[in-house]
């Protein structure tokens, strides 16, 4: 038998049409060995060329069974190229898609068994939310009563019990999204794919479905690979994030591995807010340092694979300075010049030297407030806050 949102299936069930049966990630499914729905999905070498544009330049991905790995960049990175490649509505021009090992690359979208979320919903207006989720069964040929038993499943799984028979102009925003989401988990299918689902919804309601949407996700432990543009999104949803620049991938990592150890200057940038310092390497008794144009000696990390005299760029993040701290080896005398309240946390522009700008990011307490534009201040960090990037320059 098989789970699918807290009901059993059968093997008849889990056989038809050659589809994996969804299975949920809970304590008595992994108890009893059951296997998850979630496919390995591979993309090698994955390529798009429009006469004279790469928009997807050898993308490459081995992302495991159940992982949610999301595709992250600015407009015009190759993020939606590569994932509408995977469903199917562009053909590449060379490289391989494969599930569990069988190269979909040209195969048509619905012979692809991929679920997908569209940033406007796609949802048919004239068709009520159980017609609407029901549609893909339909396409599949499955029995009427299977169809109306799964739809109402769906509806419990995305929290929609009771809204069969409503029509897309009568959902708010999140409701529409629930039923697309519905819609494309219907059928069980081994990937999910989603295009910035949530581009459209206010802040609070997105924040909300994030938290929804990965709770479904890993309760189903379907593959999924996710675009969107917005850090803090794939910051919160991701177990894998991979940030695209023209077409490429520019690291893959974990949430926590890209911002604390960004690869470029890029990656540095775009997830998060660093502080840029370029400069000459120099050793000197055991230890390395970033000196400046402008004369700073900054200390660093250890740097093995980096030699004496070459130029390095160092990024630090605004909230690893302090302020009139004794902490780490670093210390620089600056004036505020900004003082930026957000809410939970302030930023100061400070001035370090005549033209060298630093941001520094605290928390919003009573003795952080005391601080005023003008004011002379102490900067500390310490040598391991800083990160040594390789150069975009």
């Amino acid at each position: 038998m098989f789970v699918f949102s807290g009901k059993l299936f059968s093997e008849h069930e889990k056989a038809r049409d050659g589809v994996p049966m969804v299975v949920v990630k809970s304590s008595q499914a992994a108890s009893s060995g059951q296997q998850s729905l979630g496919a390995r999905l591979q993309l090698l070498e994955l390529t798009k060329v429009y006469g004279d544009v790469v928009a997807a330049d050898r993308v490459t991905l081995d992302i495991a069974p159940g992982e949610f790995i999301t595709l992250l960049g600015p407009s015009g990175s190759g993020k939606t190229t590569t994932l509408m490649m995977v469903a199917g509505f562009v053909i590449p021009t060379s490289g391989q898609i494969l599930v569990n090992g069988e190269d979909i690359a040209f195969k048509p979208p619905h012979k692809r068994n991929i679920g997908m979320v569209f940033q406007n919903y796609a949802l048919f207006p004239h068709m009520t939310v159980a017609e609407n989720i029901a549609f893909p069964l339909k396409m599949r040929k499955w029995p009427r009563q299977e169809i109306e038993r799964a739809v109402k499943e769906a509806l419990q799984l995305v929290r929609l019990p009771g809204f069969e028979d409503r029509y897309p102009r009568q959902l708010s925003g999140g409701q529409q999204q629930r039923v697309a989401l519905a819609r494309a988990l219907v059928f069980r299918p081994p990937v999910l794919l989603m295009d910035e689902p949530l581009g459209a919804l206010d802040k609070k309601l997105r924040e909300e479905m994030q938290l929804e949407i990965k709770h479904i996700q890993e309760s189903l432990n379907i593959t999924t690979i996710y675009v969107t543009h917005d850090q803090e999104e794939a910051l919160t949803m991701s177990d894998r994030i991979a940030v695209m620049r023209d077409g490429r991938i520019e690291q893959i990592g974990t949430p926590r591995e890209l911002y604390e150890r960004p690869a470029s200057e890029f990656v540095a940038n775009f997830i998060g807010e660093s502080n840029l310092l370029t400069g000459q390497l120099e050793r000197r008794d055991g230890r390395s340092y970033l000196v400046t144009s402008d004369g700073l000696r900054i200390v660093l990390p250890a740097t093995e694979d980096i030699g004496a005299g070459e130029s390095v760029t160092v990024a630090l993040r605004p909230e690893r300075i302090v302020i009139a701290e004794d902490r780490g080896e670093n210390r620089f005398e600056g004036i505020i010049e900004e003082v930026i309240y957000v809410g939970e946390a302030t930023k100061f522009r400070v001035r370090i030297g005549d033209e060298r700008f630093l941001t520094v990011k605290q928390p919003s307490r009573l003795e952080t407030m005391q601080w005023r534009r003008g004011d002379r201040v102490t900067l500390g960090w310490r040598a391991e806050d800083a990160v040594v990037l390789r150069s975009d320059r």
